[in-house]
């Protein structure tokens, strides 16, 4: 088959997210398998118009956002009629490619912005995207639509979307083959945070919460792993200031990917406060190092933790909540030992060859005309087997 993918970024771009991880571990799996994969992408310093790099033919073009008008003038020129399917890949901003793509077209969202609208972008930006975003997104209610959690699935019924189809992520690393011992452990009591650091992920809420913690557990730690918005870094520094945290908060910045799992493998429990996720990589990366998490109850992090099996959802949104939580699970040996064992297994099915497989057939229906008898594609099953 002949695949074309729109996306903002690709994997090589400096701002590449989890998103770009997701799309290119399964477009690399494509080629592999055969397939012809193409990445319209945007341009960043440094880059070359057009390469290929692990099979996957990139061309880039505009810039984070000219890329969408871009990705229709050059389809109109040169691209038209040349693919079996193509992939619009929604990042807060769509390309709008039913208004214009001859060709059979499959949605992919990670996410809706909704929320993050109105942490990442400053009045009016802010409202006006978080009041049209269900307003821009009524022309793909009719294509096939892929998502990566129930969450989000839900969110697009709710649009009145009609065919939704949730397909498993994987992982980088492989799980280790035994909860690490308590002496592979830090010594002192860590909760560790991954991710970029920008309001939306709500990280002064995780500092807030470990400040609570040490009202009872006086050695606590907090791991920071990630960078972000300036600004937001020094926030979070004059927080741990004012809470008379130093000595018990660690910045580690951008570290590499083993450094990630090795910080992985030593912290107690993951940590999470996102205003929304798409799904919650992290996550099943920390389970797969025997590392349970405590997140929010909020779109994608209730999917990828099972409450009180892989980790523990609060019972509201809050630093006092998630103290309670981080409590609990420290001073519970039983309760810690269950959650790290359940956590480990639970990340054994995530695969990207089950990912790039279920979004194959998803793609290859589309292309045949034959979208509507597929199975609506869910974690349901492999839930029932794991418990």
């Amino acid at each position: 088959m002949r695949i074309l993918i729109l996306n903002w970024r690709d994997i090589k771009n400096p701002k590449a997210g989890g998103a770009e991880v997701v799309t290119h571990e399964i477009a690399k799996r494509w080629v592999q398998w055969g397939h012809e994969v193409t990445l319209f992408t945007a341009e960043f310093p440094g880059a070359t118009p057009e390469e290929e790099f692990e099979g996957v033919h990139i061309i880039r073009r505009g810039k984070q956002y000219s890329v969408h008008y871009e990705a229709f003038r050059h389809y109109r020129r040169h691209l038209r009629g040349l693919f079996d399917v193509v992939i619009d890949e929604i990042n807060t901003i769509p390309f709008l490619t039913p208004l214009y793509v001859s060709d059979k077209k499959v949605a992919f969202f990670h996410q809706l912005a909704r929320e993050v609208w109105l942490y990442e972008s400053k009045f009016p930006m802010n409202v006006i995207g978080y009041v049209s975003e269900p307003l821009y997104l009524k022309v793909y209610r009719s294509i096939p639509t892929v998502v990566g959690s129930e969450s989000t699935r839900q969110d697009m019924l709710r649009l009145r979307f009609r065919s939704v189809h949730v397909i498993r992520y994987g992982i980088d690393v492989t799980p280790l083959a035994e909860v690490p011992s308590s002496v592979e452990k830090a010594k002192e009591p860590t909760v560790l945070y991954v991710g970029r650091l920008v309001p939306s992920k709500r990280v002064e809420d995780i500092v807030e919460a470990v400040y609570l913690v040490r009202r009872d557990i006086s050695d606590i730690r907090l791991w920071v792993v990630g960078d972000g918005k300036a600004d937001y870094i020094a926030r979070l520094r004059c927080q741990v200031q004012r809470y008379g945290l130093r000595g018990h908060v660690w910045f580690w910045g951008k570290v590499s990917l083993e450094k990630k799992l090795e910080l992985m493998r030593q912290a107690h429990i993951l940590a999470l406060a996102s205003v929304r996720e798409g799904w919650g990589l992290v996550v099943i990366e920390a389970n797969a190092m025997g590392t349970p998490a405590v997140v929010y109850n909020v779109h994608g992090l209730r999917d990828s933790v099972r409450h009180s099996e892989t980790g523990i959802i609060c019972t509201e949104n809050s630093p006092r909540a998630m103290a309670e939580s981080i409590i609990a699970f420290l001073r519970d040996d039983q309760l810690s030992t269950h959650l790290a064992q359940c956590a480990l297994e639970w990340s054994r099915l995530f695969t990207w060859d089950k990912a790039a497989n279920e979004f194959l057939r998803i793609v290859k229906a589309t292309a045949h005309g034959t979208f509507s008898p597929l199975e609506v594609l869910t974690l349901s099953r492999d839930r029932q087997q794991f418990l």
